[in-house]
């Protein structure tokens, strides 16, 4: 109801379908992937006492929305690789709408959990997706807790400040054999109101001069001795962030090292940003020469009223190597906490009726944004349902749960890895006594 393309299915007809011998003839969908059904069991599964697994908040319900996959003239234009999983924002942002419109039907409290993330965008929540999630945090009873990402060591982020003086800075990528079949797609994100242009220079040594701003004009550059087209687009203007964007396609560039030559063109700090996409969405062989770790965090993970964790190895108590690090570019605390997420035992897809359910262990950011979706869920049950407090809010479930978040005394906080620190939802629950 009030949609125009979906499908729903009711807890009863989900029910029919598991107790049913041909349950896809009732339910004609499923999780092919896992990773759904892997986060849904850690943030809210039921206990499996001969597998020593339970859920962090088995109580609580589960709605599951199931995007559909990216239109094809979408995964062309980004040149997305056929077998990477790929989105779309306006669906993902139907689907937080369609959990907000059954929690409101229901009258209950709300996790929404977001596993999934995109360099695509300012990285400062200023996207339709991430204002999305901030407007709704404004609401008692609805929590939003969004994975960091994974994208630390992977150099997709460069970063750069252009001394005065300075004319311009050149940027490296090198290029793998496997993008070199179908291409890539890169932004390059102004600090505040300071404008750039770019020139590039080939594997061969082709070299493509400073290309210059054309208010609204698309740029394609054919090169002649590497059978290669990009495609440049200046926005001297992002309409949300007021930043300018370059983006810049790709398209069958030759393997090797490219240079992407960023000239200031009027500067006031004379610092930007620029990202390759995520992991999946491009080749582990094409990164920055020189890249920067931080301000990883992927899009909308960056906004700032949601809830973004990062991940950490309990076995060792060091963070994960790739989970993604903070802070924003406009020096939002992201993430404010890191949770478990290394070899994190939970449900894997193929369970046949009557059989024992398979499990399996995943690493990620995914993993500890389930398990925080949990306790966050925990606390609104405390909190709403219990009666307890029953204007809870986002800010303050982040505020409980920071405040009780374990910290190590040889580090210093907020920091770029753990925020705030570790979860530690029964200390949560201590300080909520006191």
């Amino acid at each position: 109801e009030h949609f125009s393309y979906g499908s729903e299915f009711t807890e009863e007809q989900i029910n029919e379908a598991l107790a049913s011998d041909d349950p896809l003839s009732l339910v004609p969908t499923q999780d092919t992937i896992g990773h759904g059904t892997f986060l849904a069991g850690l943030a809210a599964g039921s206990s499996i006492p001969q597998e020593d697994f339970t859920g962090a908040a088995p109580e609580a319900e589960l709605a599951v929305v199931k995007l559909k996959p990216a239109k094809k003239y979408l995964r062309d234009f980004y040149l997305i690789p056929s077998d990477a999983p790929a989105f779309q924002e306006n669906d993902i942002m139907m689907g937080i709408k369609y959990l907000r419109m059954m929690a409101d039907r229901l009258k209950k409290p709300l996790v929404i959990l977001l596993a999934m993330g995109s360099n695509s965008g300012s990285h400062i929540g200023t996207s339709p997706l991430s204002q999305v999630t901030q407007n709704y945090s404004g609401f008692f009873g609805i929590i939003t807790v969004i994975a960091g990402g994974n994208e630390t060591g992977a150099a997709h982020h460069f970063y750069a400040s252009i001394p005065a003086g300075t004319e311009y800075e050149d940027v490296e990528i090198r290029v793998g054999k496997e993008e070199a079949e179908r291409g890539f797609v890169l932004e390059l994100w102004a600090a505040d109101a300071d404008t750039y242009t770019v020139g590039f220079i080939s594997p061969s040594g082709e070299r493509i001069s400073r290309i210059p701003i054309i208010a609204n004009n698309e740029t394609s550059i054919p090169f002649l001795l590497d059978a290669t087209t990009i495609t440049v687009n200046y926005q001297l203007i992002e309409a949300e962030s007021g930043s300018q964007l370059i983006f810049m396609r790709f398209q069958t560039p030759a393997a090797g090292i490219w240079t992407v030559r960023v000239y200031n063109t009027q500067r006031f700090k004379g610092t930007f940003h620029m990202w390759l996409p995520v992991q999946g969405m491009i080749s582990e062989e094409t990164v920055f020469l020189r890249p920067d770790p931080y301000s990883t965090i992927t899009v909308p993970g960056n906004s700032r009223l949601p809830i973004t964790v990062g991940a950490y190895d309990t076995s060792t108590g060091g963070i994960y190597i790739h989970s993604s690090r903070g802070f924003t570019p406009n020096q939002i605390v992201k993430p404010e906490l890191a949770a478990p997420g290394v070899n994190i035992l939970g449900p894997s897809v193929g369970r046949k009726p009557g059989s024992d359910t398979p499990m399996t262990t995943r690493t990620g950011t995914s993993a500890a944004a389930a398990i925080t979706a949990g306790a966050a869920a925990n606390l609104l049950g405390w909190g709403i349902v219990e009666g307890n407090y029953p204007t809870m809010s986002e800010a303050s479930v982040k505020s409980y749960l920071i405040r009780g978040a374990q910290r190590n005394p040889a580090l210093t906080y907020p920091n770029r890895e753990f925020g705030y620190g570790t979860l530690d939802l029964f200390q949560t629950f201590l300080r909520l006594r006191e």
